[in-house]
């Protein structure tokens, strides 16, 4: 079993706590128990990963030597995606993904959380080449607060080792050599707090940013939004559906 394996395993398992909020019906009182039992299993389902996050040597499409954990990933939330500019297969379809999605986490999060786009085929993709990819996607805006795109590449040997690091890998050596064959897949994590998943891009960008609050947000009510909205919801239908119903015949005298 690959690590990426593990990882999907783990990552569904925490995704499980949203529908049991919704199906158990709570009360606002109720509501943060619950919340707080699934913010201690989230907490120490990926601690471990978070401490072994290395600080990778990287280069973004601007020619600029970074750290991946000192300079990309240290006290943001963030969404960690694989690509690279020859692809012609889900590439483009997951960097449409991550720039409808980067609209919705400005609102969200702001500046808190960054986008990080890795290329797989580092041999090919120098920094003029991702400088030139990253346009096609990354359009200037003037929102103040504008979540940042990092396009980078490196060395191989440092990128192989990174995405094994992070679980992003197969076993076969000849499908992990082949940039066709990686998957795609959405790394979503926040190296503050522990909390790390991963998601496949079909999901759709709405979804994918609730996912993000979910499991990258920042902070209690940031991360059950869309739980509370649904609660919510529900309550108000469920007293709209019990009001007596009144009709024009019934009150004619």
């Amino acid at each position: 079993m690959t690590l990426l394996t593990r990882l999907l395993r783990s990552t569904a398992a925490l995704l499980l706590i949203t529908p049991a909020l919704h199906s158990a019906e709570p009360t606002p009182a109720e509501i943060p128990a619950e919340t707080e039992q699934a913010e201690q299993a989230a907490l120490l389902m990926r601690k471990h990963f978070a401490d072994k996050l290395p600080d990778t040597p990287l280069v973004n499409d601007h020619g600029k030597p970074v750290r991946f954990l000192t300079d990309l990933v240290k006290d943001h939330a963030v969404v960690i995606s694989f690509f690279y500019t020859n692809c012609r297969g889900t590439c483009p379809g997951t960097n449409a993904l991550l720039a409808e999605m980067r609209e919705q986490l400005a609102k969200d999060f702001g500046k808190s959380v960054r986008i990080i786009s890795i290329s797989v085929e580092p041999e090919l993709d120098n920094v003029p080449a991702i400088h030139e990819y990253a346009s096609f996607f990354r359009k200037p805006s003037t929102h103040p607060d504008m979540p940042e795109w990092h396009f980078l590449t490196g060395k191989p040997e440092d990128i192989k080792d990174l995405r094994r690091k992070l679980g992003y890998y197969e076993v076969d050596p000849k499908i992990d050599a082949d940039p066709t064959q990686h998957a795609a897949m959405l790394i979503l994590g926040n190296q503050a707090t522990g909390r790390w998943g991963m998601m496949p891009i079909g999901i759709g960008a709405p979804r994918m940013a609730g996912k993000v609050r979910l499991i990258a947000g920042w902070t209690h009510t940031q991360r059950y939004a869309d739980v509370y909205a649904a609660l919510e919801k529900n309550r108000k239908d469920a007293a709209s559906a019990a009001k007596p119903q009144t009709t024009a015949s019934a009150s004619q005298p």
